[in-house]
């Protein structure tokens, strides 16, 4: 159950008034105003904040003539209690830190207070090592340092943002035996190289720090102690994993962000300590030490999803969905992607008003605890896998959606034809052209594409447990540095991000068109046929990677190439499965088994990008046979998916019918 605490003080946050700097404007854009509301205050998954937000997104939804759920899981969630830095080096007093830095946080005061910088799924404990600088913390780097001799067992890493998701770098470090991990942003990244940093200008400051999970997620996403399967409401029993198999699945060494001066200051003290030769010391461990420690419980924390529902003719689905939690007040990340879904909520809710009835039934979901480890989607999705494996026909995508008034997407290859076709009838900011001419322009050659999504975002279940196609949209063109800080907020963005949030109302009209049109076309906008081309053209890039012998050789590539060209031949004529849910491995991947999708997934040491192909490449790695067994495997999945070829006379007359339609 939910802490007593938060729900006895519930009714009180969930009606408290705005209390942000930024004060309201008569004949605002609705979307600042939204905003400014949603902002007002913390909104980390598990505390009365995130509760607030729920009812809020609630009322918004209901006002706008939607159906609303909420639907409380209790999960494992990873609170911050305390924690303590201190840094300790030669020639100090005995027990004497150079540096300290001490934190506290309590997870159950209404209204709650700014998280600190943590990382959650920290292991709670206490390290102390010499330190290392260990660059951005890719096997690259380690193995550069190991072979260099640098003893990493002990030490505690240093490691820069980048390169790979947070999680990652500490899953590496705990392999090479470090004792604990301190992660910082790059001031020349996102920070003073940037510009002027915060309260002058947009970009951090070097005494803050990007929160942030550090959970597996490219093993399993969701609630770690339910891993494929949803976790419970209110009341419900569940067997949950716990003691080492618990502990096994998560981070098992201290680790927390700490800003760049702190960062700064250690790699100086590393650049002046001698080595044993009394020259300059160029890599490992100086007489320079950390103690860390953490007290971060995972504890069960109730958190509750948002879900809206307008219903249509048929039970089939076409879903939205954006992370309604944040770190702190998450003004961009992700509360610009609540607000657009919001205006296209109300603009849909208006349009059902005045007497249009969608096609498919239309689903807005707001889920809860996305930044702990898509949590509150990948939950809501497992309680609803059967209904959504057979009815959900797209998953549409917002999180940091607006920053800026310029389109892009990543998604599902099949989606790019009606993607392109709605953004043709909506005219670009500042009224040159439309959004799919400003898109068009924005590639080399003209010819816009969707980039395969990987992970780190709420469409992860539906894309790579669900075999339900995505898109994941954004609109960008400003930039600053206040990722994952409590600079990320309501002033940040009316100054910096979108000034009068033109590009919250543009994109919220973008939703509301596409929403609309998915929900009117024939399989949610999908095309079976483009899909298959994109993935051959995938397979053929893959047998021309270059290496010291191509892993998948060309004759083996077409054996795929073939199965997947009859798939997009056959696909006006067949009613079945789709070509993801055709392909997807009902066995999952090797050592992920959650993750089903043969054709793309997040790479296990980059986490966010996606590495194509991972069925064949894991198969590739164990020899040959291997590789020939799993290509057998996946090429009669999609062959057995495959419907009679229509009788000769069908043929012919849409051979007429086409030959017709091209004079």
């Amino acid at each position: 159950m939910i802490h007593p605490v938060v729900v006895a003080a519930f009714a009180c946050v969930a009606a408290a008034g705005v209390s942000g700097a930024a004060p309201r404007q008569q004949g605002s854009p609705p979307s600042r105003e939204l905003l400014l509301e949603l902002t007002s205050g913390p909104r980390l998954a598990g505390t009365s904040g995130s509760w607030r937000g729920a009812r809020f997104v609630g009322g918004v939804l209901e006002r706008a003539g939607w159906s609303v759920e909420y639907d409380e899981r209790v999960v494992l969630l990873s609170m911050l209690r305390s924690l303590r830095l201190a840094v300790h080096a030669d020639g100090a007093p005995e027990g004497v830190p150079l540096l300290e830095r001490r934190e506290r946080f309590d997870a159950d005061l209404v209204p709650p207070g700014d998280v600190p910088a943590y990382s959650a799924w920290s292991a709670s404990g206490q390290a102390r090592g010499p330190v290392v600088d260990v660059g951005r913390g890719l096997r690259a780097d380690f193995e550069r340092l190991r072979t260099a001799g640098v003893e990493l067992r002990g030490s505690v890493a240093l490691a820069r943002y980048g390169g790979s998701y947070r999680g990652v770098k500490v899953d590496l470090a705990t392999e090479y035996g470090c004792a604990a991990v301190l992660l910082f942003n790059d001031p020349a990244e996102d920070g003073a190289g940037r510009g002027d940093t915060w309260p002058q200008g947009p970009w951090k400051p070097d005494t803050s720090a990007q929160r942030g999970s550090i959970s597996p997620m490219g093993r399993a996403p969701g609630d770690p102690s339910t891993p494929g399967f949803p976790s419970p409401r209110p009341g419900e029993a569940v067997t949950r994993l716990s003691g080492e198999a618990l502990a096994a699945a998560l981070p098992r060494v201290p680790c927390t962000p700490i800003g760049a001066r702190e960062a700064l200051y250690l790699l100086e003290r590393l650049r002046e300590a001698p080595g044993p030769d009394g020259q300059p010391r160029k890599l490992g461990p100086g007489p320079v030490e950390v103690d860390l420690m953490v007290d971060a419980p995972r504890e069960l924390r109730t958190i509750v999803n948002v879900v809206g529902t307008l219903p249509g003719g048929g039970p089939e689905l076409v879903i939205a969905g954006n992370h309604r939690d944040a770190w702190v007040r998450g003004a961009n990340d992700a509360g610009s992607g609540t607000v657009a879904l919001l205006r296209a909520a109300q603009r849909l809710g208006l349009r059902a008003q005045q007497g249009w009835r969608p096609r498919h039934t239309l689903v807005m979901g707001f889920w809860d605890a996305e930044e702990f480890s898509l949590i509150g989607s990948t939950e809501w999705a497992e309680a609803h896998a059967e209904r959504l494996a057979a009815q959900a026909l797209v998953y549409v995508n917002a999180d940091t959606a607006v920053s800026g008034t310029r389109f892009g997407a990543s998604g599902s290859p099949g989606m790019l034809g009606s993607l392109l076709a709605v953004l043709d009838g909506i005219p670009a900011a500042g009224g040159q052209g439309t959004l799919a001419s400003e898109w068009r322009a924005s590639f080399p050659d003209g010819a816009p594409s969707l980039g395969l999504p990987g992970s780190g975002s709420d469409f992860a279940v539906f894309l790579h447990h669900l075999a339900v196609p995505v898109i994941d949209f954004g609109f960008g063109g400003n930039s600053a540095g206040q990722y994952h800080t409590e600079f990320d907020d309501f002033a940040l963005v009316e100054r910096t991000l979108d000034p009068g949030f033109v590009g919250h109302e543009l994109a919220g009209l973008f939703v509301e068109r596409l929403l609309a049109d998915f929900a009117d076309r024939d399989q949610g906008g999908f095309d079976d046929a483009e899909a298959a081309r994109a993935m051959v053209q995938l397979v053929r890039s893959a047998t021309q990677e270059s290496g010291s012998a191509p892993w998948l050789t060309a004759p083996r590539g077409e054996r795929l190439v073939s199965a997947l060209e009859q798939f997009a031949a056959r696909s006006s004529s067949r009613r079945g499965p789709r070509l993801y849910g055709a392909a997807a491995d009902p066995e999952g991947l090797p050592g992920r088994p959650w993750y089903r999708n043969p054709f793309w997934a997040p790479g296990l040491e980059t986490g966010y990008s996606a590495e194509t192909l991972p069925t064949l490449r894991a198969a590739a790695r164990r020899g040959e046979q291997a590789l020939d067994l799993e290509l057998d495997r996946l090429v009669a999945r999609l062959s057995a998916a495959l419907p009679a070829a229509p009788p000769p006379s069908a043929a012919g007359e849409a051979a007429d019918s086409n030959k017709e339609r091209q004079r």
